[in-house]
């Protein structure tokens, strides 16, 4: 949505949503969010929703209650610059190039560098281990030029494309969701593949596309004109084959990883590993600071491998601050939530013994699940946030006396006005009206809302 050829955040107001099903230990009522409906976004404004506990499921985005949750759901980022891969991370990363080149080829890499003085090797990593061209080494566009005439066992294609709905992705994306996650052909649809991992979810200036390549590279093609922006698919084919593919958020100083699939006979080769490192390498090449891993649930087993990319950190869900992983580490050994605010509230002991027993015993072999596109799932039991103890939210009385409502900008039947011309309605309208507006700045916070237009059907 433009206004004055601006793009604009504009959403519809939210709720908070209570005993949902939890996508990740599957308890039927155990997930808490307050969730709302994007009708255009800003890169903008989402990365700084981000920062605020924020994610997104195609154009919902929903903020997990951590404090009434089974499975409390932490933003989890890293310093793309900080990374340093461990051991494990660099024989997956060598492994999979020995994989794509093979014997023969590995050999007269081998006595090509020899011969030219060069350290580098496909097979063995180099003592001084550089993530990004290690990462692009068994890509055939990266192959050296003097080896051409050498065959390879594979071919490895690495392409970054626009969100666009394809027979080819839908395909692996039904083959993933079904080998991997078990998923009946029923609730596998291409709508909801569509809703959930494709389109054009944010706005930009008009004369700007980022998906029109000359928007993205310089004439001479040495340097990216404009930073690549916004939902981007990075596609992996083996032997011309679509083997795997990353779902990123591309915003201005972050790289969002969104979801991956990848078809089961390659799983070996942990490309879900392998990916959040070519993702961290992308982050540094297109000059952003930081990567966002998604979500970590300390009690999901699966999710363990997210602290493996370290030195990482956590958001704060009271303070709004990241702390080292390390230190959340730490006090998630004593309670499932964690805040450093000098008097956060805490878990009541006698509700949360039994959730936590349960969470982590039927959690440990669970896979990490992303709020995905059943709709029905997220409305269970919808209430007033000012209802709840939910974490890093202003109380009612706070948000009355220090909203000022000639910032909240509103759109109703396509009028755009301020909220102060509410009072002008007729009493029942204002209250009903008025409600909803203070939720999402207790939510939110006033600096967002002030940044957003609140859409009124």
């Amino acid at each position: 949505m433009l206004l004055e050829d601006t793009p604009i955040a504009a959403v519809r107001p939210g709720h908070y949503i209570g005993e949902r099903r939890c996508g990740y230990c599957h308890r039927s009522s155990g997930s808490c969010v307050f969730g709302f409906t994007s009708v255009s976004m800003t890169v903008d404004l989402y990365q700084r929703l981000m920062d605020r506990g924020f994610r997104r499921s195609g154009t919902f985005l929903y903020k997990p209650d951590l404090l009434n949750s089974c499975c409390p759901q932490y933003t989890i980022r890293l310093k793309a610059s900080d990374f340093r891969p461990s051991k494990e991370h660099r024989q997956a990363i060598n492994r999979f190039n020995r994989f794509i080149v093979g014997a023969q080829y590995e050999e007269a890499l081998r006595r090509y560098n020899s011969s030219s003085h060069s350290a580098s090797s496909v097979g063995k990593h180099n003592p001084e281990f550089d993530l990004i061209s290690t990462i692009h080494r068994a890509e055939y566009d990266h192959l050296p030029q003097e080896l051409a005439h050498v065959p390879t066992a594979h071919k490895f294609v690495v392409r970054m494309v626009p969100p666009d709905c394809t027979e080819e992705k839908f395909a692996l994306y039904r083959h993933y969701q079904k080998t991997c996650h078990h998923e009946p052909d029923s609730k596998i649809t291409k709508h909801g593949f569509r809703q959930f991992l494709c389109g054009r979810p944010f706005e930009f200036e008009r004369d700007y596309d980022p998906y029109v390549m000359e928007n993205v590279v310089s004439a001479d093609g040495s340097q990216p004109a404009r930073k690549r922006l916004g939902l981007w698919h990075q596609m992996y084919y083996l032997d011309n084959q679509l083997i795997a593919m990353a779902v990123l958020d591309i915003l201005p100083d972050t790289i969002s990883g969104v979801y991956f699939m990848c078809r089961e006979e390659y799983s070996k080769y942990s490309l879900g590993k392998l990916s959040a490192c070519r993702e961290i390498a992308l982050s540094l090449e297109e000059q952003r600071t930081y990567y966002h891993i998604g979500l970590y649930i300390y009690s999901c087993q699966k999710m363990k491998y997210k602290a493996s990319f370290g030195p990482s950190e956590l958001l704060d869900p009271e303070l709004y601050r990241y702390f080292s992983f390390d230190k959340f580490a730490a006090e998630f050994k004593k309670s499932e939530y964690v805040s450093f605010a000098q008097n956060h509230r805490g878990r009541d002991s006698a509700k949360y013994l039994r959730i936590a027993s349960d969470t982590l015993n039927s959690s440990r072999n669970n896979e990490e699940r992303y709020e995905d596109d059943d709709e029905d799932d997220h409305m269970q039991v919808i209430q007033t946030v000012f209802d709840t103890d939910m974490p890093g939210v202003a109380g009612q009385e706070e948000i009355e006396s220090s909203i000022d409502m000639s910032k909240v900008r509103l759109i109703m039947q396509k009028y755009v006005f301020t909220a102060e011309n509410l009072s002008n309605m007729h009493p029942t309208v204002f209250a009903k009206l008025l409600e909803p507006i203070l939720q999402m700045a207790a939510v939110m916070g006033l600096d967002l809302l002030y940044d957003v237009f609140l859409y009124f059907q």
